[in-house]
């Protein structure tokens, strides 16, 4: 009869499996910071790049602003050219002067259309939470808030408008209109070039306009010191606006080191 012989391996120590179980739990554990180093890495790129196209639209917004300031001040004078000449009744030896201020209507509506892509996409995309200075996402929302309550009142501009050209209409000949624009037309077509930049109709140089009611007169001059009125206050709300974009863009500058 054959003795079959056991081995025996020695039993490991619990020191064994703790070290095993410690290794392991340090290589999870340093998995573990690895990605979370690497997503908060991705997370603040985003953050900067979203901070570096903020400030291309607040500098858009800026120079568009800038503009809109400039004609609305403009328009406001040949509002006053407006008044001026109706009041006085020079409208009567100067036709042609109200047919260029109704081919480039003077109370017609400019509107504010800021550049508000990266706005959108912090918003819309719950990427607002990467903007991790208080200071500046509040500063951002504040101006967000701002912009869009302005907003508001640009609806008013169209009111005027359809208002005040129901009577200014009541000066204008459209067989006029109709001659002149087609005069403008046949002479563009014949060249390369750009005919003219001070208008689109080709107008005679004497026109004769007949005489206003009184009553249609003063509803005339009513609606053009109303419209005066609200592009002077359409003029501080964009001066508002470009202050606070000026603002924030300087901020956003400075604590993202952006050039």
């Amino acid at each position: 009869m054959e003795v079959h012989a056991h081995t025996h391996t020695p039993r490991k120590k619990w020191t064994h499996y703790f070290w095993e179980f410690l290794m392991l739990f340090l290589a999870v554990f340093c998995g573990f910071l690895a990605e979370y180093q690497l997503e908060h890495k991705i997370e603040k790129d985003r953050e900067k790049q979203f901070m570096q196209t903020m400030a291309e639209d607040l500098k858009s917004d800026s120079a568009q602003l800038n503009r809109l300031i400039k004609s609305r001040k403009s328009r406001i004078k040949e509002l006053d050219t407006l008044f001026h000449i109706i009041a006085n009744d020079e409208y009567l030896k100067d036709g042609r002067k109200v047919y260029q201020l109704y081919e480039f209507p003077y109370w017609d509506i400019l509107r504010f259309f800021p550049s508000d892509r990266t706005m959108q996409q912090l918003k819309n995309g719950g990427n607002l939470r990467l903007i991790r200075k208080k200071n500046v996402s509040n500063a951002l929302i504040k101006y967000d808030v701002l912009v869009r309550n302005f907003k508001e009142y640009e609806s008013l501009q169209a009111e005027l408008a359809t208002q005040i050209n129901q009577h200014l209409e009541k000066l204008i000949d459209p067989l006029i209109i109709e001659k002149a624009t087609r005069a403008f037309a046949e002479k563009q077509l014949v060249v390369d070039t750009i005919v003219s930049r001070g208008g689109r109709m080709d107008l005679p140089s004497d026109i004769t306009i007949l005489k206003l009611e009184d009553t249609d007169k003063k509803i005339l001059l009513k609606y053009i010191i109303q419209v005066k009125t609200l592009y002077l206050q359409h003029i501080r709300d964009n001066m508002s606006e470009k202050k606070l974009a000026e603002e924030t863009l300087a901020l956003v500058i400075k604590e993202y080191h952006l050039k």
